[in-house]
């Protein structure tokens, strides 16, 4: 009778020590499917894109005008409703660098929340990337909405204002008293056809300031940016890039460009 329940004990002991290495086993071979998921998952995610530009311009300002390279990381957070990522550019004569913050917001299908930190530090002597002091430093935060009216109406509205930092976005008045701008940039733009190849916009950029006739982009509120652009995918390789061409009029500086932008990721 003993030796049954020893036989006994032995079979069930015997029994659980089969579950716990199989249970081992699936746990140990599942770990690399599961962290090649998470990488996978991660990599969706994440973004690297780089563009080779003859000039770069940004709300009616011809930001350099020599030919530069761009570029931006990003990572998609919390089901893609948000993008935090980082933006820079360099010109190839060394006169130009920037680097800048982002995170977007997805308000719905076509529209878009974005705090950006504008960083650019171009021929500064003593940077400090991390100042945002209106006086001493060009670091500004820009609050950006973008949406689109509809799929009917395709017309895409796009408005920033300058909340923090400012980097000289105030005005002086006679009596020497300093006001803050918070200056505002107003753009619609309406693309004339969608093809496949080929994508041509109209757009219409203005400044203004609710505070000041001065502000971050004009003298008193006036347009600063009229043009067209065109976007055209190109096959290369087996690989689409993208050719934009951007010509634009500012009425007022009294300046036209053409900028050219190719994708090269």
């Amino acid at each position: 009778m003993k030796s049954k329940m020893i036989s006994v004990i032995n079979l069930h002991a015997c029994g659980r020590s089969r579950q716990f290495l199989i249970v081992l086993f699936i746990v140990f071979n599942s770990a690399p499917v599961m962290a090649q998921e998470d990488e996978d998952s991660f990599l969706e995610k994440f973004a690297i894109n780089v563009n080779v530009k003859n000039m770069h311009t940004w709300h009616g300002f011809v930001v350099t005008p020599g030919a530069m390279v761009a570029g931006s990381m990003d990572v998609g957070l919390f089901r893609e409703k948000f993008r935090l990522g980082i933006w820079g550019g360099s010109s190839f004569n060394g006169e130009y660098t920037e680097l800048s913050y982002y995170l977007n917001y997805r308000l719905g299908p076509k529209s878009i929340l974005s705090l950006v930190s504008h960083n650019n530090y171009s021929g500064l002597e003593n940077p400090n990337i991390f100042s945002w002091n209106k006086y001493h430093s060009t670091n500004f935060l820009d609050i950006v909405v973008e949406t689109s009216v509809s799929q009917y109406f395709p017309l895409n509205i796009y408005f920033s204002t300058i909340l923090l930092g400012q980097g000289g976005d105030y005005e002086i008045d006679v009596e020497g008293r300093i006001e803050d701008s918070y200056s505002n940039y107003l753009e619609v733009r309406y693309p004339v056809f969608d093809n496949n190849k080929l994508r041509p916009s109209l757009f219409a950029g203005g400044a203004f300031s609710f505070f000041t006739e001065k502000t971050f982009y004009s003298e008193q509120a006036n347009m600063v940016s009229l043009g067209f652009q065109a976007e055209r995918i190109l096959s290369i390789l087996n690989y689409s890039r993208t050719l934009k061409a951007k010509a634009f009029w500012n009425p007022e500086s009294k300046r036209a460009v053409l900028e050219l932008d190719f994708s090269l990721l």
